[in-house]
């Protein structure tokens, strides 16, 4: 018994020693792999941050990324392996290595998607928003910064959900979407409100005081400047506030606000306080160049044209050092001015014409739209071309601004819907989830797609057709104007035949008869003086013909009004109304500025385009008048009418509304249902 209860004993020591062995060996195993794992993790960590040293020139700081990307794809594990490449694809974005971001992008929404990483697919999506709209593709860019916002609501991130809307409003405001941009920029400020995040509450309330200017309510826009200012004193942080210059930034703003409010003096002031910080001038160039550039500019405003040259060229050369397109374009349009000023038409069209090749070349439209404007001023010679081609490209950029804001209108309608949508689904947690989500967004997709295809197809067709009627305009417009031509000079010509060539000869005929040395009775000869009298009489009727033939010519002025009736029959295609025109004969239509000329026929063609989607009206008339130098335009229709509050929010009244604040304009709009609607506009103008 003694001896198997020691071999028993034995046994179970090597079982216990065995046992022992294998789980330190285990142990130790885990141990090193847990140890390689975090060695790996951290020589990523080290390559990517290797990779953001800007001492190391871009070709290392490249290599030193891929050299992070290749030690990732050993990691086993897919979550951090996802978090990495977004790290990678961020750092390839900020290096504007496209490619490589695009595929490391990629890789990381495939594997968030497999990991069910909410948080790791909104920042694809984020990545994505970014890389859009570096590339100026503003309507891929605010859907990629939407589906992310969607995302980050999903899983409570308000930080990173409002600095979506502060992107997205960003974009709107650059396709000229106030309105739109304004909402979005409150909701992102009512998120970082309560996390205290002053430096994003800076930005933010800055972009509304720049959305303000470019409304035109001037007192807005430097009550929310102050605002932002506000808010970067709270900022304990003095790298972040001192090495950035965000207070000659705003200064910066603010001057542009009274720029634009017409106020250069306290421009001026603002300019000077930013020029005080003496190390803008070495630490960020760029934004000296445009503190010097604005200075001179509203001085040359104020008419003081004293040593701005060397500003103004200072600020060239610098913006030519940096390859700044933008300040470049800006600062010859500056030039340009300048020139003018001081009555040297050959260099200010010279500037000017500069000025519009880089921004065509470069599609920076809105300056090219400046430069056309402002060379149909200064190059009378050209002034119809550039006038057509500020036309057109107004035209255009309209049509595309409209078609992207349509764009965005549908994006955030359906970012309502999820929201909607999840709120439901999370009261009704005992329904199939995810069956139901996949059905609905199913359905929807189809449904967008139809309806996407319908509408492209529809667009594709009114651009075309647009094209037709814009060609046809143009060349009834030709026919027109060489009828016209023909006309006047037909009517000049029998004017001189009768001035010069009848009257001439009935003069002779007449001192002829009245020389002659006749004979006869009383009767006779008396009845030979009327005749001379007649005959002079004759003489007068004609020389009061030939006169009123010239003058007619002389005083013609049917150019604009031309205009204004082919817009009429254009828009009246079908006849499905009558209308009528009607122009005080005071209104002196070459005196009247060009910017009030070309809005006011935006105001009608708007309003026209209302009345045939809309009004059913029978009837449409358009009366010109002036009084006391404000022209009045009344147009008015017989239509179904609208309610003027409900639709105060549409494009096309926004549009008519934004046009009128441009010119200084009184806007009054009425309309009453079944009566139809009356629109005036009372504009001032500077009349001789």
């Amino acid at each position: 018994m003694k001896r198997i209860s020691s071999i028993y004993n034995n046994a179970l020591f090597f079982i216990i020693i065995g046992v022992f062995s294998i789980s330190i060996s285990c142990t130790s195993k885990n141990e090193s792999l847990s140890k390689n794992l975090s060695i790996r993790k951290d020589s990523i960590s080290i390559w990517i941050n290797e990779s953001k040293k800007n001492s190391l020139n871009l070709e290392q700081r490249k290599n030193r990324l891929m050299k992070a990307y290749n030690s990732n794809e050993n990691l086993k594990n897919d979550s951090l392996k996802g978090r990495n490449l977004l790290k990678i694809a961020f750092e390839a974005y900020r290096q504007k290595n496209y490619t490589f971001f695009k595929k490391v992008n990629k890789e990381a929404l495939s594997l968030s998607l497999k990991t069910k990483d909410t948080f790791g697919i909104a920042d694809t999506h984020w990545n994505c928003g970014n890389f859009f709209s570096r590339k100026e593709v503003n309507d891929s860019a605010y859907y990629h910064y939407s589906e992310a916002n969607k995302l980050y609501e999903v899983i409570g991130d308000k930080y990173y959900s409002a600095k979506m809307l502060y992107n997205m409003s960003i974009i709107q405001a650059n396709t000229k979407d106030y309105t739109g941009s304004e909402k979005l920029m409150v909701k992102a400020i009512s998120k970082f409100k309560p996390l205290e995040r002053n430096l994003n509450l800076y930005r933010s309330y800055n972009h509304l005081g720049v959305i303000y200017k470019e409304l035109e309510e001037y007192e807005r826009s430097v009550f929310y400047h102050n605002q932002a200012l506000s808010f970067l004193k709270k900022i304990k942080d003095k790298k972040i506030k001192n090495n950035r210059f965000y207070k000659e930034g705003s200064y910066n703003n603010l001057s542009l606000v009274y720029q634009k409010w017409g106020n250069h003096d306290e421009a001026i002031f603002y300019l000077k306080e930013a020029l005080e910080n003496t190390k803008v001038r070495i630490e960020n160039p760029k934004l000296y160049a445009r503190l010097i550039d604005n200075l001179a500019y509203n001085k040359l405003q104020k008419g003081d044209v004293a040593n701005l040259s060397k500003a103004f060229f200072n600020a060239l050369s610098i913006r030519d050092s940096l390859d700044d397109t933008s300040g470049i374009i800006i600062n010859k349009l500056h030039l340009a001015e300048y020139y003018l000023k001081l009555e040297d038409t050959s260099q200010a069209i010279s500037f000017a014409s500069d000025a519009n090749k880089l921004a065509k070349n470069a599609n920076r439209n809105r300056d090219h739209l400046v430069a056309l404007k402002l060379l149909s001023k200064i190059d009378t010679l050209n002034s119809k071309k550039y006038l057509n081609n500020y036309i057109t490209l107004g035209d255009s950029l309209q049509r595309n601004e409209r078609k992207i804001r349509e764009k965005f209108t549908r994006i955030l309608f359906e970012t309502d819907e999820f929201q909607e949508e999840t709120k439901r689904s999370e009261q009704q947690k005992k329904i199939a989830f995810a069956l139901s989500i996949v059905s609905v967004f199913a359905i929807s997709l189809l449904y967008f797609v139809k309806r996407q295809h319908s509408k492209n197809k529809q667009l594709i067709f009114e651009s075309e057709q647009q094209k037709s009627n814009e060609e046809i305009y143009r060349l009834m417009l030709k026919q027109q104007s060489n009828l016209e031509e023909g006309r006047l000079l037909e009517r000049n010509r029998i004017s001189e035949e009768l001035h010069d060539g009848v009257l001439g000869r009935l003069f002779g005929t007449r001192l002829g008869i009245g020389f002659l040395d006749l004979e006869g009775d009383a009767e006779a000869l008396e009845k030979h003086e009327k005749y001379i009298d007649e005959l002079q009489s004759i003489e007068k009727e004609i020389r009061t013909i030939s006169h009123e033939l010239k003058n007619e010519i002389l005083s013609s002025k049917l150019s604009y009004v031309d205009l204004i009736e082919n817009l009429l029959e254009k828009q009246n295609v079908k006849g499905e109304y009558k209308h009528t025109l009607t122009f005080n004969d005071d209104i002196y239509w070459d005196e009247v500025d060009e910017k009030i000329k070309i809005n006011i026929y935006r105001i009608i063609q708007e309003a026209l385009q209302n009345i045939n989607k809309y009004s059913k009206a029978k009837n449409v008339s358009i009366d010109f008048d002036i009084r006391d130098n404000i022209l009045n335009l009344t147009m008015a229709d017989d239509g179904i009418g609208f309610n003027v509050k409900k639709a105060a929010k549409g494009i096309g009244l926004l549009n008519i509304s934004s046009r009128a604040k441009k010119l200084g304009a009184e806007l009054i709009i009425s309309s009453t249902k079944n009566q139809g609607t009356e629109i005036i506009v009372k504009t001032p103008i500077n009349s001789n």
